[in-house]
């Protein structure tokens, strides 16, 4: 049976609580996989990654701090 949206903002508070993480070490976990999965990648392909995904910077300012094209960067980031 379909409940209706007024019927869903009547659950207390209380029978939510399955929702919400309960791992404090969740980010700590998530960083050591991200790092061990980008360990897999080549090295141009996971510093062109973790220079534009992760530390935000620009195609153009990868491409410089890598030593590539832009082209390159943005080819790389997308296979990885």
């Amino acid at each position: 049976m379909r409940t209706t949206g007024a019927q869903a903002l009547d659950s207390p508070i209380e029978d939510a609580t399955e929702l919400f993480a309960q791992d404090d070490h969740i980010g700590a976990e998530s960083a050591y996989d991200l790092r061990r999965l980008l360990d897999q990648l080549p090295s141009k392909m996971r510093e062109a990654i973790q220079c534009v995904k992760i530390d935000g910077l620009s195609v153009a300012e990868a491409a410089s701090r890598c030593g590539m094209s832009k082209s390159a960067v943005k080819v790389n980031v997308h296979r990885g």
